[in-house]
């Protein structure tokens, strides 16, 4: 009986042995799996990552690890709430591993996304104090620099965007970005010197010359606007600020047509983009088309501005009395003269507030 039960228990203790023995490789192939996942693999990669993770073999910064891995790899997914599990991801990560600089540097850029760049900012500067090599060096100076900027501090973020700089030259990023921090400072010549540095590095780079062409219109040079935005609509067919700036560049030069071909690309674009619809309905106001205008503007919209025309021209008339009346020791041919101008002044208004009405009525009737 006893030699039974001794093979009995020698057979379960060979099962538990292989059963271990297959485990461990398991393991460590989920582990293998989830830290060389990809893209095209991301739904495997997370799972391996998952059952690594539960499995309890791992601990301190090899779990840290595996939180990371799976974190990035939720970004390779369409799940709405993919940020939501990268975040909760990687701050497990960090709480396992202070230092984990990559998870830092990773969620410094949701926190960034998310608009609270105080924790951005946080996040970069432990990651800084962790040890970085110059690659995350890099990317720490433009997070953190782009958090300095979102912040309206310019000068902090030209100073991380110069570090970054230093460390690669050629970062197109980073003088792309530091020529914003520079337009909005208001230093006009140094932000078109990053985006003429950007362009020669990189000749197709649509948003370099949209940039350098707000900056040429704040500095009034609307000719370099206009060809900066054209080669960026060049590069990008719909690139719809860039046909907005360049229809406000054409319409302050006085090319009104050429101003309402660019807010039309824009409203084929984007029929709802009501910026294009109110620059455009101004533009056909400057050339007299006022039955366009109106169909632009919205009748309620023109109908408040007949109303405030309307009351403007009242108030004005009713001033205009009021100075007569104080001026009646003017003699009477003065009087007559200011009478006749002022009789000019509302038979010019009358005509422009018929002209509007008519327009309006037949849009209505159209």
């Amino acid at each position: 009986m006893r030699s039974g039960i001794s093979a009995h228990v020698r057979l379960v203790a060979l099962v538990l042995a292989a059963a271990a023995a297959v485990s461990r490789p398991a393991a460590a192939d989920d582990r293998q799996e989830c830290l060389n996942g990809s893209k095209e693999t991301a739904a495997a990669t997370i799972a391996a990552c998952t059952r690594a993770i539960e499995r309890g073999d791992y601990d301190d910064g090899d779990l840290s690890n595996l939180y990371h891995h799976r974190g990035y790899s939720w970004s390779w997914t369409s799940l709405s709430d993919r940020v939501d599990r990268a975040l909760k991801d990687y701050t497990d990560a960090i709480r396992l591993e202070p230092k984990a600089v990559s998870s830092l540097l990773n969620r410094s850029h949701i926190y960034n996304q998310r608009h609270d760049y105080d924790r951005t900012i946080a996040d970069v500067n432990r990651a800084f104090e962790s040890g970085l090599s110059d690659y995350g060096k890099r990317v720490g100076y433009g997070e953190r620099g782009y958090a300095y900027q979102a912040k309206g501090d310019n000068d902090r973020a030209i100073a991380d965007y110069t570090d970054s700089i230093q460390l690669n030259a050629n970062n197109y990023v980073a003088l792309t970005a530091r020529g914003s921090a520079y337009h909005a400072k208001g230093d006009l010549d140094r932000a078109i010197a990053d985006y003429d540095q950007v362009i020669a590095l990189y000749p197709k780079y649509a948003l370099a010359y949209y940039n350098r062409c707000l900056v040429y219109r704040e500095k009034g040079d609307l000719d370099r606007a206009i060809a900066d935005c054209s080669q960026a609509i060049a590069l990008c067919p719909q690139y719809r600020d860039a046909y907005y700036y360049r229809g406000y560049a054409y319409q302050a030069k006085g090319d009104v047509d050429l101003a309402i071909t660019d807010y039309d690309q824009i409203i084929a674009l984007d029929p709802k983009d009501r910026d294009a619809h109110s620059s455009r309905a101004t533009a056909y106001l400057s050339r007299g088309d006022f039955r366009r205008a109106i169909a632009d503007f919205g009748q309620e919209q023109v109908l408040l501005w007949l109303a405030t025309i309307v009351l403007l021209a009242a108030i004005g008339w009713l001033c205009s009395r009021t100075g007569v009346h104080a001026r009646r020791r003017w003699s009477g041919r003065t009087m007559i003269e200011v009478r006749e101008q002022q009789i000019a002044d509302m038979q010019h208004r009358n005509a422009a507030l018929e002209r509007i009405a008519l327009a309006l009525e037949k849009h209505s009737s159209g």
